[in-house]
């Protein structure tokens, strides 16, 4: 009887000896998890980057940005993007699969400002810090906008032109797609600078893609032989307006592209372009990553951040393509 009551009593002390130890491992595995999710906890900080898109020269300079930044901060990027800007309700569905995930903060170029205010709101109830990069959106729980000043850019480059101009001459506007405010403002600003003019502007939608800018631009210049000058809103709108010109044989218009991507910059070099208006995507990438990082640590974060623009003409693209390639590592 004895020794049973002490076998008992010895199952019993192990008993609760086990739950102990169970219990002590559950409490360090809670306070470990509980620590993965803090800021500058190394590679465990994960960032969700979507974008417009990810398969043209400006995106994938700012994707190189943002690489760097995430690899001096110690944190995890995940680039995600449709094939073209135009599918916003594809990237809409990519930011509401990066909440699903669980990312700590979501970076975002949103392709159509108005549309994915909804899909943000569902970030910031999630808890998920939000930086909007390249173009703003109306969402007021953001953290911060980070990109180009557009009107202002737009403005540099009707300034430029201007001196290439009379009064009542036409110019030919190839833009990204309608309703974006990005392409809306650097219309809206070259317009605004060549305002005392009187300039009668054919502005029409290429949705940012060279091969319908080439069809477009060609359209244009067959209905407007008196064409003088050709602006478009991206360098690949750019480079299918210089294709179209060379077709039309009027490579003597001059075209002025934006963005300042190594091929827009290489056709400027070429002579395809007299000007051409540089963002800093590279810029742009590595602070929106900057931002992001500092958002999910609690620091403080500027609210607007401007990555700066500047006109590049035949006498400092050859430095401009050299900065580039040096940030793409070439």
């Amino acid at each position: 009887m004895k020794m049973k009551m002490k076998m008992n009593k010895f199952i019993l002390l192990s008993m609760i000896f086990t739950l102990a130890l169970l219990a002590a491992c559950s409490s360090e595995n809670k306070a470990s998890n509980s620590e993965s999710g803090k800021a500058g906890s190394g590679g465990n900080l994960k960032i969700g980057v979507v974008l417009k898109q990810l398969n043209t020269e400006y995106w994938k300079i700012v994707m190189a940005g943002a690489e760097d930044a995430a690899k001096e901060l110690g944190a995890e990027v995940d680039f995600l993007g449709p094939q073209a800007e135009t599918q916003y309700e594809q990237q809409i569905k990519m930011i509401e699969d990066q909440i699903a995930t669980g990312v700590n903060v979501l970076v975002v170029a949103p392709s159509q400002p108005d549309s994915v205010i909804p899909a943000l709101n569902n970030a910031d109830q999630s808890g998920i810090p939000v930086v909007l990069v390249d173009t703003d959106a109306d969402f007021k729980d953001k953290v911060s906008f980070v990109g180009t000043g557009n009107l202002k850019a737009g403005q540099l480059a009707g300034k430029h032109i201007a001196e290439l101009l009379k009064d009542g001459d036409k110019v030919a506007i190839l833009r990204g797609q309608m309703g974006s405010q990005t392409f809306d403002e650097r219309v809206n600003g070259f317009q605004e600078a060549l305002a005392d003019k009187d300039i009668e502007f054919i502005v029409q939608d290429a949705q940012h893609d060279r091969e319908k800018s080439v069809n477009i631009l060609e359209n244009i210049l067959t209905a407007n032989p008196d064409i003088k000058a050709v602006y478009a809103t991206s360098d690949e709108m750019a480079l299918g307006a210089a294709k179209a010109l060379a077709n039309k044989g009027k490579q003597n218009i001059p075209l002025i592209g934006f963005d300042g991507t190594p091929n827009g910059l290489a056709a400027l070099q070429d002579g395809d372009m007299v000007a051409n208006v540089a963002q800093d995507p590279y810029n742009m990438g590595f602070q929106a990553i900057e931002a992001a990082v500092k958002a999910v640590k609690g620091e403080k974060v500027e609210k607007r951040m401007d990555s700066g623009a500047k006109v590049i003409t035949e006498e400092n693209v050859a430095e401009a393509i050299k900065k580039i390639n040096g940030n793409l590592g070439k």
